[in-house]
């Protein structure tokens, strides 16, 4: 083999070994964002399936039924806890209106905190506190001997005031790391930016992969309520090649959710 044809198989050799590279590469990398996909899917349904449940659960609360259409059991439940807002005392046997219908309902004392813990997105902040504690001699009253006491500096005003205070020791100021829990607020657009509510609203009625409506299904009797996803199989070609498959999301009969079995 002449040295020109030597180094052209040599170019295609690396050539093929590149091609081969990347194409290794994308089998490898493609699959798994597509899986990643998947799995937000899944994950993002299921979550809306838990909303639409707890709407639901609100809702016969309120009024003693369920409800099959999802948009108006969504209006009321945060109508209610609208009007809890507005009037702490808006408890027991209410009437309300909502897009021209009115509705009885009865409110239990607490619906407010329910509504918000279930609906919030519990978060943890941990929060530097500076603490300044001062050591004072306080008077015994039974001993008639001056002690050593502890105290807040915020309290010691207070405590000057005390006939018994003798006077000012020491004063050390630390830090400490304290965690609180609250509850993440969504902005809701159509009120002022001032006003915060974390409300469910009507695109969690949707699955987010096909776009379809949820299924709300009331038993004959009214005390059962299931919520199923809409796919029963899906398939969205990706890249040539690969697709992006998905089964049914699964259900959730009366807080009971398939996933978990």
């Amino acid at each position: 083999m002449s040295k020109n044809n030597q180094k052209t198989f040599n170019d295609y050799i690396e050539v093929i070994i590149f091609v081969v590279l990347l194409l290794t590469l994308l089998v490898i990398f493609i699959p798994n964002k597509i899986w990643k996909e998947e799995d937000y899917y899944t994950n993002e349904s299921r979550y809306r399936m838990q909303t639409i449940y707890n709407v639901e659960n609100f809702y016969n609360i309120l009024v003693g039924n369920y409800e099959e259409d999802g948009s108006k059991a969504i209006s009321l439940v945060n109508a209610v806890r609208d009007s809890l807002t507005s009037d702490s005392l808006f408890l027991g046997d209410q009437s309300i209106s909502v897009n021209g219908e009115e509705f009885l309902v009865n409110v239990p004392r607490g619906f407010d905190v329910e509504y918000d813990t279930t609906f919030g997105l519990r978060r943890v902040l941990k929060e530097t506190i500076i603490d300044t504690t001062v050591t004072i001699l306080m008077k015994s009253e039974e001993s008639g001997l001056n002690d050593t006491v502890y105290v807040q500096k915020k309290n010691l005003f207070d405590i000057q005031r005390d006939p018994l205070f003798v006077s000012i020791i020491d004063e050390n100021t630390f830090e400490r790391v304290e965690t609180i829990s609250y509850f993440d607020r969504r902005f809701r657009k159509e009120t002022s930016p001032l006003n915060f509510e974390f409300l469910p609203d009507a695109t969690q009625l949707y699955c987010p992969l096909t776009g379809d409506p949820y299924t709300i299904q009331i038993s004959e009797d009214g005390n059962s309520v299931r919520i199923s996803s809409p796919i029963r199989s899906y398939k969205d070609r990706r890249f040539g090649f690969f697709s992006l498959k998905s089964g049914s999301h699964g259900y959730i009969i009366d807080g009971s959710r398939s996933w978990d079995n």
